[in-house]
């Protein structure tokens, strides 16, 4: 069962065919009600071959990581990597608390953008 908004696959799928023609688009989606997603895009993700991938979660918690919030958020957590994989992004190993964005916990890393256009 696919826990990713379709919204949301196409949002990266958009970004991944960006890397693949050298326009990468931002990825700004809401995957539920307390938790989004955000992944850098513009012509920094081609020089650098990485990008910024943030979830901002709506919780009253903080744990360490955003997989420290259960398996319904680590399904769809892996859903996204496993979306961004497909198009030759690895993700980071780990989204890891960065601090708050009005009230929302941000969770981020770095992803290495492996297929990059010539």
């Amino acid at each position: 069962m696919n826990h990713v908004p379709n919204e949301t696959l196409a949002a990266l799928g958009r970004f991944g065919d960006g890397v693949l023609t050298g326009a990468v688009p931002p990825v700004a989606v809401r995957l539920r009600s307390d938790l989004r997603l955000r992944v850098d895009g513009g012509p920094t993700v081609l020089e650098t071959g990485t990008t910024r991938v943030a979830f901002h979660l709506d919780h009253g918690r903080r744990e360490a990581t955003l997989r420290g919030y259960g398996s319904f958020v680590q399904t769809i957590a892996d859903g996204v990597d496993e979306t961004l994989r497909a198009w030759g992004v690895e993700p980071p190993p780990a989204y890891r608390l960065e601090g708050t964005d009005g009230g929302w916990l941000v969770f981020a890393g770095t992803a290495q953008v492996l297929a990059v256009s010539d």
